[in-house]
């Protein structure tokens, strides 16, 4: 496959289906017929009509035409490549859908294009196969390693984009109110347009509902969360790990401040010192949480699990 994208048409001549022989008045061509298409021409699932000198039959009911594409222009961004690491989904899945709607190859992006079955129209079958194996290959070429990893055992470009999707939108509930948390405490600039800081805004937002509904009790969650703001470390670092179970929840956070201020007036009753003189312990820094395994202590881009910017490293 050429190093550079896009989808053009192939050769003249080379996918054409042989035209089918005349047969006599009355009777139905045996083979389907395809009709006369452009070449480079956007792929047809419906029924087509082939004219077999001035008065032919129609072709058979479920006749099928396919033009053979391949990834052949270079106006894809040379460095844009999908990341968990970056958070560039949105960039990159807009850029491949771009792609695919000027070039006809949208239906096999979204899964609404069966394969032929090869049986019935064995070319077309073939045809279907080679365009969705191009943009495979382009698809797989501009991801990470670790992305690929995750989706090299699929079958069809659609299964891919959708893994791909799940992956990078569906980042879990700690994500998402993190997400909400930053576009809570975003401002305008003082020098900056506004409609600027807007647009970032209404990005995160749709960031954020493309994770998933926000529902009420959330809500009662990222306001506990919140209150912590900078201090605490320790209780977010504990709390933002215990996101993963199904039974996290606000009661979750509950227990916990209760289990904490416990602990600080055990602590307080051994010394006779003032129980809040404990709860102010360890109010460094705000925690430092991986997007991509979900501990603490560094981010995504210095990660080493898969999907980490230093995915396959060691810690050394």
């Amino acid at each position: 496959m050429s190093a550079t994208v896009g989808l053009t048409p192939a050769p003249s001549g080379s996918t054409v289906q042989p035209a089918a022989t005349s047969t006599p008045s009355g009777q139905s061509s045996g083979a389907p017929q395809p009709s006369s298409a452009p070449s480079g021409g956007a792929p047809s699932g419906s029924n087509t009509t082939a004219n077999a000198g001035s008065h032919s039959n129609p072709a058979p009911t479920g006749d099928i035409t396919i033009s053979e594409h391949f990834m052949s222009d270079p106006s894809w961004p040379a460095d844009l490549r999908l990341d968990l690491a970056k958070s560039n989904w949105e960039e990159w899945s807009f850029q491949l859908k771009v792609q695919c709607n000027r070039l006809g190859f949208t239906r096999w992006l979204k899964g609404t294009f069966p394969q032929p079955d090869a049986g019935l129209h064995p070319k077309a079958h073939e045809i279907w196969e080679t365009n969705d194996c191009s943009l495979r290959g382009f698809i797989s070429g501009c991801i990470s390693k670790a992305d690929f990893n995750a989706v090299s055992h699929l079958s069809t470009s659609h299964l891919i984009f959708a893994e791909l999707r799940q992956r990078h939108e569906k980042l879990g509930v700690h994500a998402q109110l993190l997400l909400l948390k930053q576009a809570l405490d975003f401002r305008y600039g003082r020098d900056a347009p506004f409609c600027n800081g807007a647009d970032e805004i209404l990005a995160m937002h749709t960031r954020i509902s493309n994770m998933g509904p926000v529902d009420l009790d959330q809500i009662k969650i990222i306001l506990l969360l919140n209150a912590f703001g900078n201090d605490h470390e320790h209780l977010q670092s504990s709390l933002y790990a215990a996101m993963d179970s199904p039974s996290f929840g606000a009661n979750t956070i509950i227990r916990r401040l209760q289990q904490e201020d416990a602990i600080n007036r055990a602590r307080a009753a051994q010394s006779g010192a003032n129980p809040t003189a404990f709860a102010a312990i360890r109010r460094d820094k705000p925690p430092r949480l991986c997007s991509n395994c979900k501990k603490e202590g560094h981010l995504a881009a210095y990660c080493i699990k898969a999907g980490g910017g230093m995915a396959g490293k060691t810690i050394d």
